[in-house]
């Protein structure tokens, strides 16, 4: 493991651009491995596994998930606003602030355990009593949610280290330490699931249905506490190797002595007040990004929540690989740009913003001509003929329409968790909550009334991601109009509608030729087809390429 530098600054516009840029292909790189893992992996589980098992799977995903959020994502988000001192000349004194900034940092890792002990185990309580009496009677289930509990501390016990790494913009940290631990959890998962299937060992009521379901859950709790322990160990040997020794910060909550020498805190007070105002703006987004999950675990039955959780790995793939680490790359650049407030930074965030924002929407033009037409043809062949009875190869067209907006959303939401005070937060929680319950009416409409089931719930998560998006859209309009920028930020895309129009008639003549992929003949022409589309946005956008790389090549040179 090579030793880094701890104590060099990021400091520059320049320099901000492009570790941010590298974070981005690191998690990329990371997210493209472990999802490889994990999709191979998954993919052959999926054929020991029922839709029922594959249902309670993502029900215990999401309680891990839900505690996680709510324990750790608001203090991630607001401890990179902690400022430190640039223009500090001499060393002793630099490496002095850069160790009290770490210290703060730590120290607000501190407020995840807080929040995360108390209420895992009123999650893990709740619907422990609340979930059906057939699970609660599988070999041992109540065992496997000890594990899962047990999971949710060992992994924030990490974030001490983790939020460090992240305000220091290490994000080959993060990704080596991550592929690592989903990987070695994702081979434990399948390991007690192999076992099983060759009889290397032997549960109550063995050969049994009720047997080879008590294995899968006692498999995916012992992945995670895998997956945990393993992210913990990492990130503990890291600490020890490069910053332990050098004195950068304590893992024990310590007192800072504050700037005038007269006083000292635990917790810096304007990061701790925006820590609040944001912790309540994330109970209304976790609602809304995940209350899919809520809604299906109440209205559906197990075998829907399955198929659903299906159409969510799946279908969101391209999301989760691809989109999700640009839209954390970009949330931890745009932080750290926009602290320090100038006309440049400013001008600086906008163009990146832009420039993804026309990348997203390339991307969404060619998921919304291609994906309803061959996405069912893909999930066929991947997960074998057992699922084939279900509703799921005619539920992914109608994800496809859902995947663009789902990932336009994350791009918009994190410029606005950003760069947004804490008044401006507080107000979007106000329209998160409009926005809550119009997303519960529309899933009572459309499930319980007019009975559409799962497509009734991504019809519902549509009109719910367009809300939030024109909340964003606004924000940021107004925001660049408030610091003096001339242009607006919606006339930068009227170079699309050529693309788009392109990509209309692209699609007619698909529709005409093929219509729903069968075969993987037609598979190929289809192949093709985007290619074609694809070679067209490169040729139509080569200027901004060439202009990205120029400054590519320009940062890398100031640097040596």
């Amino acid at each position: 493991m090579e030793k880094k530098n701890v104590r060099s600054p990021v400091s520059s516009s320049e320099q901000i651009l492009e570790k941010s840029t590298k974070g981005a292909t690191f998690l990329m790189m990371g997210q493209i491995f472990t999802k490889m893992i994990t999709f191979v992996l998954n993919s052959l589980l999926i054929r020991f596994l029922s839709p029922r098992i594959f249902g309670i799977s993502a029900f215990l995903e999401f309680i891990v998930g839900t505690a996680l959020f709510f324990s750790r994502e608001a203090i991630r988000l607001s401890t990179l606003r902690i400022k430190e001192q640039l223009d500090v000349e001499d060393s002793e004194a630099a490496a002095k602030e850069r160790s009290s900034v770490f210290q703060i940092a730590a120290n607000f890792a501190h407020i995840t355990l807080w929040i995360g002990v108390p209420l895992s185990v009123f999650l893990i309580t709740w619907q422990y009593r609340n979930i059906n009496s057939y699970f609660v009677s599988l070999p041992y289930f109540t065992f496997s949610i000890l594990l899962i509990w047990a999971s949710i501390i060992i992994e924030l016990l990490s974030e001490p280290f983790f939020i460090v790494n992240q305000f220091m913009l290490n994000y080959s940290v993060r990704s080596r330490f991550e592929s690592i631990s989903v990987t070695v959890g994702c081979v434990a998962n399948f390991a007690v699931i192999v076992s099983y299937e060759k009889s290397l060992f032997h549960l109550p009521n063995d050969n049994s249905e009720v047997s080879k379901e008590g294995t899968a859950i006692l498999a995916f709790a012992i992945g995670k506490l895998v997956h945990a322990i393993s992210l913990l160990m990492c990130y503990y040997f890291d600490y020890l190797r490069n910053f332990s020794s050098e004195k950068m910060f304590k893992l024990r909550l310590t007192k800072i002595r504050a700037e005038d020498g007269k006083r000292s805190y635990y917790f810096q007070h304007d990061i701790l007040e925006h820590f609040k105002k944001v912790y309540f703006q994330m109970c209304f987004k976790h609602l809304l990004t995940e209350g899919d999950k809520l809604i299906i675990n109440s209205l559906c039955s197990v075998e829907e929540q399955g198929i659903y959780s299906l159409l969510s790995n799946y279908g969101s793939l391209i999301t989760r690989l691809l989109f999700s680490p640009i839209e954390e790359s970009l949330r931890l650049f745009l932080a750290r740009l926009l602290s320090i407030n100038n006309s440049k930074n400013v001008r600086l965030s906008m163009e990146v913003l832009v420039n993804l924002t026309k990348f997203y929407l390339y991307l969404s033009i060619l998921i919304l001509i291609f994906g309803p037409t061959n996405s069912p043809f893909l999930l066929h062949f991947l997960i074998g003929s057992k699922w084939s009875t279900t509703s799921v190869l005619d539920e992914i067209r109608v994800y496809c329409f859902y995947l663009p907006l789902l990932a336009m959303n994350g791009i918009l939401e994190g410029f606005f968790q950003s760069i947004a005070t804490g008044d401006q937060i507080l107000k979007h929680s106000y329209f998160m909550m409009v926005f809550s319950g119009v997303f519960l009416m529309n899933c009572w409409i459309l499930i319980e009334y007019l009975e559409l089931s799962i497509s009734g719930l991504i019809a519902s998560n549509i009109i719910n991601m367009l809300l939030r998006i024109g909340y964003c859209v606004w924000f940021i309009n107004r925001f660049y109009r408030q610091v003096a920028i001339d242009s607006s930020f919606l006339v930068n895309f009227t170079d699309l509608k050529w693309v788009s129009l392109l990509g209309v008639v692209i699609w007619i003549i698909d529709w005409w030729l093929i219509g729903f992929t069968k075969n993987f003949q037609q598979f190929s022409v289809n192949i093709a087809l985007a290619f074609s589309l694809l070679v067209v946005i490169l040729l139509k956008e080569r200027n901004s390429l060439r202009s990205l790389v120029g400054k590519s090549k320009l940062s890398s040179s100031k640097n040596i």
